[in-house]
């Protein structure tokens, strides 16, 4: 069974032991091996939303649902992000700036 508490103490360990996302990579790679018990541990999605499994001032975890076809403007997060997707899939419109800086 997959336990949300057990999965961040596993990432406020890798914080701890490494800043880089490296081991926090590792530790979400393990956990989406089996989705299926991810998706049982946080339930079903019945609507899109942002819910918050943990934060610190060092550690954010979150389980977002998107709804289908949403889309969400370029955006900057200012910091590192590991995202692991155990249902559906991600599509990302990749974005980069022109030499003259118009966009």
């Amino acid at each position: 069974m997959f336990d949300i508490e057990q999965f961040v103490a596993n990432f406020r360990d890798a914080i701890e032991a490494d800043a880089s996302p490296k081991l926090v990579r590792e530790v979400l790679a393990r956990a989406i091996s089996d989705p299926a018990k991810v998706l049982k541990a946080v339930g079903e999605p019945v609507q899109s939303q942002v819910q918050t499994l943990y934060r610190s001032p060092t550690l954010t975890v979150l389980n977002v649902c998107w709804a289908p076809l949403m889309a969400v403007l370029p955006h900057n997060h200012r910091m590192w992000a590991v995202i692991g997707i155990y249902a559906a899939r991600e599509d990302n419109i990749l974005w980069r700036r022109l030499p003259d800086g118009s966009g």
